[in-house]
């Protein structure tokens, strides 16, 4: 939680929380929300076309490229934490 309330404090200029650092964290979800749709980019599945019906075959697609599970940068992620992060974005 702790990385992503300092990327809202250092990109989308909020206010840090120190004792709730969740709502940091939040603030900055919202302005990052607030950036795309400003210019004219999707913010959620359902604004590009897709519903949680999708997310199967999303997550299945993923395991088929090279590399497959898991993968990222900051934190590896597998099927199951893919398909309730996708479910975060409806």
């Amino acid at each position: 939680m702790n990385r992503f309330a300092q990327f809202a404090v250092r990109v989308w200029d909020c206010d840090m929380d120190f004792a709730h650092p969740e709502i940091t964290a939040n603030a900055g979800i919202a302005r990052f929300r607030a950036f795309l749709r400003s210019i004219g980019m999707p913010a959620t599945l359902s604004e590009v076309g897709a519903s949680a019906a999708d997310i199967p075959g999303m997550t299945a697609h993923r395991a088929e490229k090279p590399g497959g599970f898991p993968f990222g940068n900051f934190v590896k992620i597998g099927p199951e934490e893919m398909t309730a992060i996708l479910h975060l974005a409806e």
